[in-house]
């Protein structure tokens, strides 16, 4: 079957103009290759969550059909993060589904994709490159850690000047008088004195054009109510402080949670992309 799907998926794809294909089974395929496409196999966690959606609207018969199509779009939205992850960005890509309640080839088009929308509506404050790698950054710390355990931690990114004035070094920070080169966030070669700092207390400051200002930045908000600010039952003070300075600047900030490694984009002091850790 799997053979099947791939060969309809290459037909498509070329009919389609498309270049790049997504595979998620539970098969071992590192090793899948297809002349003219750039394949990306999707972490075999994938494949469980996809069939738990389906066994989810399978099972409840009283389900209105539009809840059920919501799952469906979930899915391409799991998708369409997946590419952007994997460097792919916003090409659209086929996608060969083969779990074991889903088999099919369906087409991705990341540009009506939720992290599509969010990257957009950040960019008339911060330049789409430094929000792609604190995304990715986000990605690693997630995903890595540190010294085999889970850390936390936040950047705020863009309205500089205001945000330090709403903050204070809780440590003597890291990156004072350092060439702009060693603080690029955009390189990727800074990111492991990222890495080792997010384990410090407080955020990342870092300026609309990528440059880290500052780590062990303290923030010192109105309060949350006061401002109005609504977050996800569960979350801590970290989410919290990161929302409140959205909303009284004009910055961007990314958290990576400490306890699941979910990482969540807030502007405006609302939650505008949540990508949980079952995606990377």
């Amino acid at each position: 079957m799997l053979k099947i799907l791939l060969e309809s998926a290459a037909k498509i794809a070329s009919n389609l103009n498309i270049k790049t294909i997504a595979l998620v089974t539970k098969s071992d395929v590192n090793d899948v290759e297809i002349e003219g496409f750039d394949i990306i196999v999707a972490p075999k966690r994938y494949v469980t969550v996809l069939d738990s959606l389906v066994y989810y609207f399978e099972e409840s018969p009283d389900r209105v059909l539009a809840e059920k199509f919501s799952y469906m779009y979930r899915i391409k939205e799991y998708l369409s993060t997946l590419l952007y992850l994997k460097g792919f960005e916003f090409e659209k890509a086929v996608a060969v589904l083969d779990t074991d309640s889903l088999k099919g080839v369906i087409v991705v088009d990341p540009e009506k994709s939720s992290i599509w929308k969010a990257i957009e509506e950040c960019a008339e404050r911060v330049n789409p490159e430094v929000m792609k790698a604190v995304l990715l950054v986000s990605l690693n710390i997630a995903q890595k850690g540190r010294e085999g355990r889970r850390i936390g931690t936040a950047f705020v990114i863009g309205d500089v000047e205001e945000v330090l004035k709403r903050s204070s070094q809780i440590i003597l920070n890291p990156y004072k008088g350092h060439d702009e080169k060693e603080r690029d966030l955009k390189n990727p070669e800074t990111w492991e004195s990222i890495m080792e700092f997010a384990q410090l207390d407080g955020v990342f400051v870092v300026d609309e054009n990528g440059i880290i200002v500052a780590a062990g930045r303290y923030i010192e908000t109105t309060s949350a109510r006061d401002l109005n600010v609504k977050i996800k039952l569960g979350l801590g003070g970290r989410h919290i402080a990161c929302a409140s300075i959205t909303k009284e600047t004009k910055a961007i900030a990314v958290v990576v949670s400490e306890s699941g490694g979910d990482i969540t984009v807030y502007k405006d002091g609302v939650e505008l992309l949540h990508i949980p850790s079952v995606l990377f």
